[in-house]
């Protein structure tokens, strides 16, 4: 048996191949907005940007974009569309794949297989009739591209295929993430619609199918999920019923029961767009269809009443069907399949596509709601009702070490947290993205390996929250993406222009934030704050070099930190913005947030392949990662600022919760309870659902991290042209 190799995939030769096939097809672009046109516009250093993501393991596929297009009846029915990039990917494998896969494939199966068509499956059920077989099983399966089991996949994907990059991206293609206007959400089973991959994976999982009915001799023509087994006998078709019943619960599938039934040649039964009665094989209107009946019922000297009153006989609605060719619907992607690939239609795809003669296989219409689970895990056992949420799953998800003496190890697949020789508490560690270690904890050899495979960093910081250093892979750079940031960090017009855009996303915040805690007390302060402000933003536009822009941020700081001074209790101790050490319980809560803020920003720059210490606002300098510096900036006041505020002012905590420094310049630090505290907050903040002021999608605030990190990287490639903060209203 051939081999496929990751290194066969992203060979230029068939990558170009696959965009070719991508460009014939003449689909529309995904969530990124790029179209075929954009695309090409830029092919070689797309390519090339493909292979090196690919080889250094950075490729993340983007959403699939949701969209609906009418039905013929009216109505409208959902597809679900990958980007031009991901599609030049996807169609790369399935064309090493193919081959391969064709190997173990039974010549019974004749969906998506090049060289095999509708009418060569009518043919082969018609010799079977004309044989004796006039019992038929006429079979479909309950929702079957939704139902695909994930697992049980990869088992027969991995029988095959023995590359780790060919699975992993099989596996990231699977589990995609679904953007459907104003949603969200993850595939958990399924065969992502839309994919070129999902045809092949699509008569790969019923494989199984086939080899188990045909080793127990049974007539079988399968068309991807539409089925019909022929036998001899009524009881033979019953008996071959209940065998598929037990193959497809084993496969974690079912049988759509008000389509699957056994039936004869005599009663008739549809299949694949043909009506198949007594010595007949219907490709044609209804009209036609009920013509043909008649006649043959004639024949037979039957009574039409006799037939009519049948339910089984009743005619089924019929589509227009024409030979099968190449005619896209307008405003519908076509998949990017190997040259000569027959389509097929369930019933759900057959209306859409009848007119133009394409038969298009079902493809999944919906997904799975992403599943309530607990937020990050938080290993502090003053506070345990910090564990239980009702949020979405969290886009970025924490595992706070934060106890001394605690030891963080793995087993199997699963964290495990130990202290003084007890295990305290076991996380999966598929829901863990990154770790935040604080003082005196240890992380065995274990944990780390694993991580550095897994790609989830893991900060190192002391107690009181100051940054020591990262355990982090640094070996997969995408060094296109970070020439262009190189190449844009030299352009001043560039710089200035993108600096711009970042303070006015925070100053903006700022004023939204002051006008939000105004709105329900008397605080002058605030509205003089406001005010003033609004000023500043105007004025922005007239900076012509970082510097004024740099003074501009300074004067908005100190306005709104003057402004948050007189409105506060005077028990805080809270005057103004001390950094370096903060001096009073309120400084103390905006460093540890702003720092808790910083490496969630940092770490979605490193998953999306920006080089983080290279800054347009702040500048570049060794050791700090300056592009955090940047894009935290709009998200200060709307998430940590607010959520010191919300602690202040709602009395979740007091300043005795707090180590009041022993003389004037010490550290103020937070105490175990106020750490915990203070973390629950911010993580119900990050994981709070807003809809995005530009994009309109629902998110939670660190998808919208997420989402203004692929802005960004869209800006600096220049795919957009202007980058747009995030400023709520």
């Amino acid at each position: 048996m051939s081999t496929a190799t990751l290194e066969d995939v992203i060979h230029p030769s068939t990558l170009y191949e696959a965009w070719e096939r991508v460009r014939a097809n003449d689909g529309v672009g995904g969530v990124d907005r790029v179209s075929i046109n954009d695309f090409k516009a830029d092919l070689d250093n797309n390519i090339d940007t493909l292979i090196s993501e690919v080889n250094y393991e950075t490729y993340r596929p983007s959403p699939l974009l949701r969209v609906e297009i009418d039905k013929p009846n009216g109505g409208k029915r959902p597809l679900s569309i990958p980007t031009i990039r991901d599609r030049v990917l996807q169609t790369a494998i399935t064309l090493i794949l193919t081959p391969l896969f064709e190997e173990e494939f039974e010549d019974i199966s004749f969906a998506y297989r090049r060289g095999r068509s509708v009418n060569q499956a009518v043919s082969l059920i018609e010799r079977l009739r004309d044989k004796g077989y006039k019992w038929v099983v006429d079979a479909d399966i309950h929702r079957y591209f939704d139902e695909v089991n994930h697992d049980l996949l990869m088992v027969e994907v991995k029988k095959l295929v023995t590359d780790k990059g060919i699975l992993q991206l099989i596996q990231q293609w699977l589990k995609a993430t679904v953007v459907d206007r104003n949603q969200r959400y993850k595939l958990t089973r399924g065969i992502p619609q839309g994919s070129p991959l999902s045809p092949l994976l699509a008569n790969l999982f019923l494989d199984q199918l086939d080899d188990t009915l045909l080793d127990n001799n049974y007539r079988l023509v399968r068309y991807a999920d539409d089925f019909v087994i022929l036998c001899k006998t009524a009881d033979k078709a019953n008996d071959a019923m209940e065998l598929t019943r037990e193959i497809l619960e084993n496969l974690r599938l079912t049988f759509s029961e008000r389509k699957t039934h056994v039936v004869n040649f005599d009663e008739g039964f549809h299949f694949l767009g043909v009506q198949f009665i007594r010595s007949l094989a219907i490709k044609s209107k209804r009209k036609s269809l009920k013509k043909a009946i008649k006649k043959e019922m004639n024949t037979a000297s039957i009574k039409p009443s006799e037939v009519v009153s049948s339910k089984s006989n009743k005619p089924k609605k019929q589509n227009k069907q024409q030979s099968v060719r190449t005619v896209k619907p307008k405003g519908w992607y076509s998949y990017a399949l190997p040259a000569g690939t027959s389509y097929t239609s369930s019933e759900e795809m057959r209306e859409a596509f009848a007119e133009s003669g394409i038969l298009v296989k079902q493809f999944p219409s919906e997904a799975e709601p992403e599943e309530d689970i607990q937020p990050p895990e938080f290993i502090n056992e003053e506070d345990p009702q910090l564990e239980n949420s009702e949020s979405k799953e969290p886009r970025l998800k924490t595992l706070y070490l934060m106890e001394h003496g605690s030891i963080l190890g793995k087993e199997y697949e699963r964290f495990i947290i130990k202290r003084k020789g007890m295990v305290i508490k076991q996380i999966p560690a598929i829901h863990v993205d990154q770790i935040m270690v604080f003082g005196n904890s240890q992380l065995t050899t274990q944990v780390m390996q694993f991580c550095l495979q897994a790609r989830i960093p893991i900060y190192l910081l002391s107690a009181k929250g100051k940054y020591y250093g990262m355990v982090d892979s640094f070996s997969t750079e995408p060094v296109l993406l970070h020439r262009e940031q190189f190449l844009r960090a030299d352009n001043k017009d560039f710089c200035l222009q993108l600096a711009k855009q970042f303070i006015k996303g925070k100053v903006s915040n700022n004023r939204l934030l002051l006008q939000r805690l105004s709105r329900n007390r008397e605080a002058p302060a605030f509205e003089h704050a406001i005010k003033q402000q609004k000023h500043i933003i105007k004025q922005l536009e007239t900076a012509t070099t970082l510097d004024q822009l740099r003074g501009y941020e300074g004067t908005a700081a100190r306005i709104n930190f003057q402004a948050i001074a007189a409105t506060v209790d005077p028990s805080w101790g809270f005057s103004q913005r001390v950094k370096q050490p903060p001096t009073d319980p309120i400084n103390a809560m905006l460093s540890y947030g702003y720092t808790l803020l910083f490496y969630n920003i940092y770490t979605f720059l490193r998953a999306r392949g920006l080089n983080p210490h290279v800054g347009y606002l702040h500048p570049m300098r060794m050791g700090h990662p300056a592009l955090a510096s940047d894009v935290m900036e709009e998200f200060r006041s709307i998430v940590v600022d607010a959520v010191v505020l919300n602690i202040v002012f709602n009395k979740k905590l007091s300043p005795d919760d707090f180590e009041k420094p022993e003389k004037e310049g010490d550290i103020c630090l937070l105490t175990p309870k106020a750490r915990g505290v203070f973390i629950s907050y911010l993580e119900k903040k990050l994981n709070a659902g807003i809809t995005h002021p530009i994009s309109k999608l629902k998110l939670d605030y660190r998808r919208c991290m997420d989402h203004q990190v692929n802005h960004l990287a869209a800006v600096i490639r220049e795919r957009e042209p202007l980058y747009q903060p995030i400023i709520l209203k």
